[in-house]
């Protein structure tokens, strides 16, 4: 393939918003994919193919003429090359080693650039000559987002991110360049360099902290002294380093300004705009900031919303009120690129519009602005700012001149989108590609420009050329293929649209002579469409590509003709899943003539599904998983291996040679070939199926010839790292290959274009003209056919998609088929009707394949329609049935009747719901156990944590009679860690106490030895006094102060009483070291520990008590129920008992009762609880049976063992049988003595009754007041437990609150160390940097001395020049010498450089006034050079001089001149250098002061330190009453108090008291005297007040005026009368004025039936008119239809004069009616007037 030529770039086309700049004075560059792409004002085009090893950042220079661009690489280079020659410059290397983020130029001979990772880098270049100056390392915290060089002062440059803007000065000394680093301020302070200076906010009304105060520590001491210790935010974090120094970024939450943009103003400012719309504008000189512009506030913004189109839209509510313009505000996004012009600052962003604000004055105003509709990406101004050119990422490109709003013009307009595929249009003049987004673009092969596009509207998937038809078809999103007629490529059209699948069309080919068109989805289907108009494009047939066991998506499509016309296809498709291991099984079939004669034969249905057979359909699985598929002739498959990407070549089997059982098959390939270097891909063949191009996703193409595959020709057209080639097209002669990549660029390479020179190798040649003259033949051979397509073509209608495939949300969806289906199913069933299932229709978006489905129904139904009745007619009478059988069931008794169920007759559908149900079942049985064991687990936890590991549980006493109750300290078991530890500080204690008593007593003599240790044993013995001290807390019998805490300055404390003395803690004095703090921090937690365990054993006691006492009343308890039940009295019985807080065990458990819902049993608990009921019945049925034992007992002693006295007194005395069968009068004296006795035995034993009751009550009483009591007595007990536990937890508290401050105290410890390390990291970094720093003053010193020799040199050798003229001239006369001499010294003017007054107006440039250096040096060299040539012309020789020394002396002048220019210059490098050297010094300098406040801070710190271990805190208990500072917040602050005796205080009290009793007795005399005062003037303002009312009393009576109204009232004898007349006269008008009102009423209503007739009567003339009107429309489109025929064949000489005459007659008749109407409202003035004139009588009716 490489001897047929070379395939160079012809065009491309492509630009996603990247940057724009001019590069000359109209010709504009960017990068469009691999290349970069000149544009000119004019709208002419070129391309340059970047040699280099992929593209990466660009820059153009305008005023030099070239551009930059970086490779995309590992140790990638810079190449520079010239405008227009492409000439490379120069190359610069070795300043990355991975990639570069950004180039950006100067105004001079330098470039600098930004590296990626790792380095982050900027690396200034001298691009001229090719040479690295200086490198300077940049954060890697936050990616730059702008830089820039200063137009006016290239040594300035300026580097941004999202939360720092960065000054960088490039200072030089002779050939040695550094970047200085400066920051700029926000504020009144100025900061370091090497301080973060944090961005203004984005709100301006956030108020926020000085940066000052920032480094002011917080940190105190303690809060009840006056001394603190000054520790940063960062060592109270332990941060060191530069985690320390991002402290403050990492705490700081407010949403700050993000700068992405900035533009330099001539005189060294600085404009820069932020991401939310602010502006900020940075002082050159003082690098002082400020925000000089906010956007306003959501709430305060229009609402409005721009589409992609930039039409504002608004919502209902936004019309009826008045909004202020968008356009007016610059909101966010709005300044994402700004540009400086002489007219102010052009802004520009995501909100599509261009505004020209004014920075000059005080407030930011819009005086200038245009909307260009589409986000702004890209602003660059021409050389001459003259024009602006503007780049959006929706692919546009417009011009804009300054100051002309109306000027815009579109440049070019490309569209956005990823495009999804390319074809040719028959003729090889046209190509075609479709974007993403539905957009359809017409491209010319020969220039790449852009013809026409078409959007339609929906989102696209593939695309395909006719190789017959000037249409195009396009695969959309929702399944239709959509055809467009590109006869007229500049007006493209829809004429059809065919819905073929449900999803998206992912494949479209032609057949190679376009008889057919074939698709596929991701459904697996291949439909095969007409591709003649003349069939309207009609779906014929389809089929599945599938194997037996699964389906798969469809990868690729491709077709092959032989000449018997035969179209083989290959599919291959994915069945794995993963569509990134490529395809793995292979579908092959044929279709021929014959097959597509007889569909309805070779199709298995109506359906037209192709039958497997007739097609000769197979499908195998590829042994490798392969991309893409290309067949040749031969059955010859290309296909690109997925494991080695190599190029395979594949022979497909034919239906007869494939073994039986397929499933063990593999195809396995023929040959391997060269491929791509990453998976993925696609194959190509060429369309005269000679050439094989495979591309992927490494961005390259690669074309061989079939007769040679292991020789290739490699383009690499995108790059790999967004996504290489996406899909390619061959022209139709094979001559150009068109590409398109993930880079949304289309490029067209050619074979030995004209441009280039080159041309075809003989081998070449012969190939080519193979290639031509293939696709003459094809095009002579389809000649014929073309021309009929076409005309048909011409003739068919534009296609407008219906309303169905754009639904809106308002609209309502209207009832589906199935249900009306079932409504009038269930219509039916309501009448006992057949039903019959209507015809089906097909729905409005239904695909073509279901039409067809409705199709082969309605055949099914004609050919069973018999059947079908006969069916339906059963049904009904097995519904009648059932009914029936229903309603007798309902008459059967209830035993007898049927379940509902048992009537369905679907058992199917009764199985499948109890399956359905039965699986719901255990989904939720599921979810509830696992829910269970979550909560299972829980409680586990919770009872491990709070009760398993507890040694003492938690619970509490509560008291009987009130709400009082007392908890335990609940206390877990001590860890063996703590246990040692507390042993460990104890024996350190015991020998430190002991060591300390043998010094004393080494030092004490023998007496005072025996005195303290008699002083010591009495101190030592516990106080007389309790807790309970009637003298309170904390005082001596004397009523002095004692401290009140362990550890305290004796060793008497509250702590001890309780059990948490000790020996061993330390005085609060001694705790100096940080090992005394933690000692006694573990001896105050033992000793909480130990009063904990002595409260407990108090608490064990009383709730030992409680349980007691809870079982004595229930003893009683008894004795009282039964005497309540023999009483039979109604009082209730004191009951107590534990609560779940005294016992909170019983939580653990739980008992039946306390469930409320009914207990699930499994089946096996159900057979357990069965069984024991039985098992308990039996047994009391044996009880039931004859028990000898109870027999007895009845028998003889009446049931009971021992006779109670309560029973005998509950039994009646037996009254006599006669006293009821005889009358009283009929007893014997007998009788009469037996009822005497009766009744005296009746009356003793109700007194014994009556005895017994009185002695139960009695006793019933002394026992409820028993246990009344015994609980008073516990509630007593209780209470005084409860006082002990508010003290005890006194003592704790103030034992935790020493241990809080022990550590506050090692914490503070511990920040100081921090910070001391933190300082010492900081001296041995400034050490670092002074060493530098000496070392570079050294070297700079050094090469000042060094060069000042040489200009010293240089110097002597200019005055010794200068003297050795008269030597250099000494063979002429002295007075030509002198002649001679003074030209010597004669030197031309200095140039300045000076504008008109009137230039600065009129150039835009804002940098006219101030040129750039290297432009100031080239005019001074030019200028020079020619005054020099002036200065040696022969007419400025003097007389007498001869030629020979005139020459000589302009020589020996030029030299001179040369030599005080190089004097100039190496004095102005000497005193940079000089400056240099003083900067470097002032950076040693500076250092070392740092290092020597370093130095200061650290020994201030440990100052700090040893008064902070030497500053002790004691805590004293005091009573309240002796506190006299008034509390804060929460806390008392005892910061400026003093502690003092009680005496000082009351001594004072009473002074003040005496003062205060006398100063009170003066105000009283004082008020006394100060009320008689007031009291008069009261009297005097209240006088004052009455003779004011008065008189204004006397000026109403002499002011009111009298009317007419009250003249008449005075005068009328009968003013009333006079009333009710006129009320009359008003009430008979009102009655005329209704009668006249009814009659008008009347008119109205005959005048609006008369109207409504004549409407109707208009209504039915115009529907008569309607109906003639499309007659006439009927006949003029005819007679159009016919005259555009016809317009070619007559002369259209006649039409213009015609088009004259009517446009004059219209013209003529407007003229006339807009005179009519003048004169009509003139005459209507003139009656105004007249009638102005007219006298007016007005009748006044009284």
């Amino acid at each position: 393939m490489d001897q047929i030529g070379n395939l160079e770039l012809s065009w491309a086309q492509g630009y996603s918003g990247g940057k724009a700049n001019y590069i000359d004075k109209d010709v504009i560059c960017y990068l469009c994919g691999h290349n970069i792409k000149f544009v000119a004002e004019d709208g002419a085009e070129t391309v340059f193919n970047f040699p280099g090893e992929g593209v990466g950042p660009f820059a153009a220079h305008s005023l030099s003429r070239c551009f930059a661009v970086a490779e995309q690489c590992l140790n990638p280079k810079i190449y520079v090359f010239v405008y227009p020659t492409f000439r490379k410059l120069s190359i610069l290397e070795n300043g990355a080693k991975l990639e570069y983020s950004q180039l950006f130029f100067s105004s001079s001979d330098f470039l600098c650039s930004l590296s990626g990772i790792p380095e982050f880098e900027l690396t200034l270049w001298n691009f001229q000559n090719g040479s690295k100056l200086c490198t300077f390392a940049l954060s890697r915290e936050n990616i730059p987002t702008s830089l820039s060089f200063n137009p006016g002062n290239w040594r300035q440059l300026c580097v941004t991110t999202e939360k720092t803007i960065s000054m960088l000065t490039i200072e030089q000394s002779d050939k040695y360049y550094v970047m200085q680093p400066s920051v700029v301020q926000f504020g009144k302070f100025n900061w370091p360099y090497n301080r973060r200076v944090r961005l203004p906010p984005t709100d301006p009304d956030i108020e926020e902290e000085d940066e000052r105060d920032r480094e002011i520590p917080t940190r105190a001491s303690t809060r009840m002294t006056r001394y603190t210790v000054d520790v940063p935010k960062a060592a109270k974090a332990g941060l060191v380093g530069e985690m320390a120094e991002q402290l403050d970024d990492i705490q700081d939450q407010t949403d700050r300004v993000k700068p992405v943009s900035q533009i330099w103003t001539p005189i060294g400012d600085l404009y820069i705009g932020c991401k939310g719309g602010q502006l900020i504008k940075v002082d050159g000189e003082t690098h002082k900031a400020q925000v000089i512009y906010y956007p306003p506030k959501v709430p305060d913004t229009p609402g409005s919303r721009m589409s992609s189109a930039g039409i504002q839209r608004e919502s209902m509510v936004d019309m009826k009120q008045p909004v202020e313009d968008v356009s007016d505000m610059l909101l966010e996004g709005s300044v994402n690129c700004i540009g400086l012009h002489k007219r102010g600052l052009y802004c520009a962003g995501t909100d599509g519009t261009v505004r020209l604000v004014d920075v000059k004055s005080s407030d930011v105003n819009i005086i200038e602005k245009c909307h260009i509709g589409v986000p702004v990406t890209s602003m660059a101004f021409s050389p001459s700012y003259r024009h602006l050119v503007l780049g959006s990422s929706h692919g546009t490109l417009h011009l804009y001149e300054p100051g002309a709003p109306d000027s815009l013009k579109l440049l070019k307009d490309l569209h956005h989108g990823l495009f999804v595929g390319i074809s040719c249009l028959p003729g090889n003049e046209h190509c075609v590609t479709a974007r993403e987004g539905g957009e359809l673009q017409v491209w010319s092969i020969d220039k790449g420009h852009l013809v026409s596009s078409y959007n339609v509207g929906v989102p696209v998937f593939s695309i395909a050329c006719s190789p017959m038809l000037h249409v195009c078809a396009l695969g959309t999103a929702g399944g239709f293929i959509y055809y467009l007629d590109l006869t007229n490529v500049e007006e493209p059209r829809l004429i059809q649209g065919v819905k073929v699948y449900e999803g998206p069309v992912m494949q479209l080919v032609y057949q190679d002579e376009g008889r057919y068109l074939l698709s596929a989805s991701e459904e697996g289907h291949i439909f095969i469409i007409d591709g003649r108009a003349t069939e309207n494009f009609k779906p014929l047939a389809h089929t599945e590509t599938c194997m037996e066991d699964a389906k798969g998506e469809i990868q690729a499509v491709t077709t092959y003709t032989d000449a018997k016309n035969t179209m083989s296809v290959v599919v291959t498709h994915n069945t794995s899943g993963n569509k990134r291991m490529g395809a793995n099984c292979l579908t092959t079939f044929e279709v021929s003539d014959d097959v597509m004669r007889d569909l309805r034969y070779n199709c298995n249905s109506l359906k037209y599904d192709f039958k497997d057979k007739s097609i000769k359909k197979v499908s195998v699985k590829l042994a490798v998983p392969s991309y893409g598929a290309a067949i040749s002739e031969g059955n010859t498959m290309f296909t690109m291996a997925q494991n080695n990407k190599a190029v395979q070549q594949h022979t497909l089997p034919r239906l007869e040679e494939l073994p039986k059982d397929l499933r063990k098959f593999r195809l396995e390939p023929v040959s391997e070939f060269q491929g791509h270097q990453l998976p993925g891909g696609r194959v190509l063949l060429s369309p005269h199926h000679k050439w094989l191009a495979t591309y992927g996703a490494d961005g390259s193409v690669l074309l061989r010839t079939i007769g040679q595959m292991d020789k290739t020709v490699c383009i690499t057209p995108h790059d790999y790292r967004i996504g290489g080639v996406k899909c390619m097209a061959f022209g139709e002669d094979s001559q150009n290959i068109f590409t398109t990549g993930y880079d949304g660029v289309l490029t067209c390479y050619s074979w030995n274009p004209p441009l280039t020179g080159r041309s075809y190798t003989p081998t070449g040649s012969g190939k080519a003209k193979s290639a031509i003259e293939a696709a003459r033949a094809k095009k002579s051979r389809l000649m014929t056919s073309q021309k009929e397509e076409n005309e048909h073509l011409a003739n068919m209608a534009d296609w407008t998609p219906e309303d169905i495939m754009r639904p809106s949300s308002d609209k309502i969806p209207p009832m589906s088929r199935e249900e009306k289906e079932k409504v009038k199913r269930d219509e039916a069933l309501e009448r006992d009707e057949i039903y019959k299932t209507p015809t089906p229709v097909p729905e409005p978006d239904a695909t073509w394949l279901q039409v067809q489905e409705l199709e082969s129904f309605k055949e099914e139904d004609k050919q069973y329609a018999d059947v079908k009745k006969n069916l339906r007619v059963s049904i009904r009478d097995m519904r009648r049935t059932l009914q029936s059988m229903l309603k007798n069931n309902e008459t059967l008794p209830e035993i007898e009747q049927l379940n509902r169920h048992e009537f369905d007759l679907d058992i199917e559908e009764q199985l499948r719901l109890q399956a359905e149900a039965d699986q719901e079942v255990e989904r939720v049985r599921e979810e509830i156990e696992f829910e269970n064991l979550a909560k299972m687990y829980l409680r586990e936890m919770i009872k491990r944590e709070c009760w398993d590991d507890m040694v003492v549980k938690g619970r509490a006493v509560q008291a009987f009679n009130s709400n009082l109750e007392v908890s335990n300290f609940p206390m877990r078991e001590r860890l063996p860690e703590t246990v040692k530890l507390i042993e460990k500080v104890t024996k350190r204690r015991q020998v430190e106490i002991a060591e300390a008593k043998a010094l004393d007593d080494r030092h004490i003599p023998m007496p005072k030895r025996k005195a303290r240790k008699e002083l010591i044993e009495t101190t030592s013995k516990p106080a007389p006094t309790t807790a309970d001290d009637e003298l309170g807390e904390g005082e001596d019998d004397e009523g002095r102060e004692q401290p009140s805490t362990t550890g305290s300055l004796v060793a008497d404390t509250i702590g001890a009483q309780y059990g948490g003395g000790s020996e061993l803690f330390y005085s609060q004095f001694e705790l100096h070291s940080r090992e005394q703090k933690i000692n006694q921090i573990v001896l105050l937690e033992d000793a909480i520990y130990r009063i904990k365990q002595v409260f407990n054993k108090d608490f064990d006691e009383l709730f030992i008590k409680k349980e007691q006492e809870i079982g004595k009343i229930k003893e009683k308890n008894k004795r009282i129920r039964k005497i309540i039940a023999d009483l039979d009295l109604a009082e209730e019985v004191i009951e107590p008992s534990m609560g779940v807080a005294e016992k909170p065990e019983t939580l653990l458990t739980v008992e039946d009762d306390e469930v409320k819902v009914e207990r699930y049993y499994t089946p096996e608990q159900r057979k357990a609880i069965e069984k024991k009921e039985k098992e308990e019945e039996e047994r009391r049925a044996r009880e039931r049976g004859d028990n000898q034992r109870e027999r007895a007992l009845n028998q003889m002693m009446g049931g009971v063992l021992e006779i109670k006295k309560e029973d005998e007194l509950k039994k009646d005395v037996p009254k006599p049988a006669f006293m009821t069968q005889k009358d009283e009068n009929d007893w014997s004296e007998e009788e009469q003595k037996l009822a005497k006795d009766y009744e005296k035995k009746v009356k003793d034993l109700q007194e014994e009754r009556e005895k017994y009751r009185k002695q139960l009550e009695t006793e019933l009483r002394k026992n409820q007041s028993l246990i009344q009591e015994g609980m008073a007595g516990f509630d007593e007990m209780l209470n005084t437990v409860f006082m002990k536990k508010i003290k005890v937890m006194m003592v704790i508290y103030q034992e935790e609150l020493k241990i809080l401050r022990l550590r506050y105290s090692l914490l503070v410890e511990e920040e100081l160390e921090t910070r001391e390390s933190e300082l010492n990291r900081l001296v041995e970094h400034k050490k670092h940097l002074k060493t530098l720093a000496t070392q570079a003053v050294m070297e700079t010193r050094k090469n000042v001395d060094n060069y000042r020799e040489q200009y010293d040199i240089l110097l002597a050798e200019d005055k010794v020049m200068d003297k050795a003229f008269k030597r250099e001239f000494n063979d002429v006369s002295a007075v030509q010498q002198d002649q001679l001499y003074r030209l010597f010294k004669r030197r031309p003017r200095a140039l300045k450089i000076t504008r008109g007054e009137g230039d600065n107006i009129t150039l835009p440039n804002p940098f006219a006034d101030r040129p750039s250096t290297a432009r100031q040096n080239a005019q001074s060299k030019a200028y020079m050079d020619q005054a020099m040539d002036d200065l040696d012309k022969q007419s400025n020789c003097p007389e007498g001089v001869e030629p020979q020394v005139w020459e000589r002396l302009c020589m020996y002048r030029r030299q001179k001149v040369e030599n005080e220019n190089l004097l100039k210059l190496r004095a102005h490098i000497l005193a940079e250098m000089q400056q240099f050297q003083q900067k470097r010094q002032e950076e040693d300098d500076q250092l070392k002061n740092d290092i020597d406040s370093i130095g200061e801070q650290l020994n201030k710190l440990r100052d700090d330190r040893t008064r902070f271990n030497l500053n002790l805190e004691v805590q004293l208990l005091l009573k309240q009453g002796q506190v006299e500072v008034d509390a804060g917040s929460f806390i008392h602050d005892y910061k400026d108090s003093a502690l003092i005796h009680r005496n000082v205080v009351e001594d004072l009290n009473g002074t003040i008291k005496q003062l205060g009793e006398s100063k009170i007795a003066s105000m009283v005399e004082s008020k006394d005297f100060r009320k008689g005062i007031i009291q008069l003037e009261w009297e005097h303002k209240k006088m004052l007040m009455v003779i004011e009312d008065l008189q204004n009393k006397m000026k109403d009576v002499q002011f009111m005026k009298v009317t007419r109204e009250i003249q008449l009232f005075l005068n009328s004898p009968d003013y009333e009368g006079r009333k009710s007349e006129e009320v009359g006269k008003l009430e008979l008008t009102i009655l005329q004025q209704k009668r006249i009102h009814e009659k008008t009423l009347d008119d109205k209503n005959k005048s609006l039936r008369d109207l409504e007739r004549t409407i109707k009567q208009k209504e039915n003339d115009n529907e008569q008119l309607l109906k003639e009107l499309e007659d006439l429309n009927v006949s003029v489109h005819e007679r159009r239809h016919i005259e555009q025929v016809n317009a070619d064949r007559r002369s259209d000489a006649g039409s213009e004069k015609r088009y004259q005459e009517i446009v004059q007659r219209r013209k003529l008749v407007d003229l006339a009616k807009a005179q009519a109407q003048e004169v009509a409202v003139l005459r209507a003035e003139v009656e105004r007037l007249r009638m102005r004139t007219f006298p007016a009588l007005v009748q006044v009716e009284h």
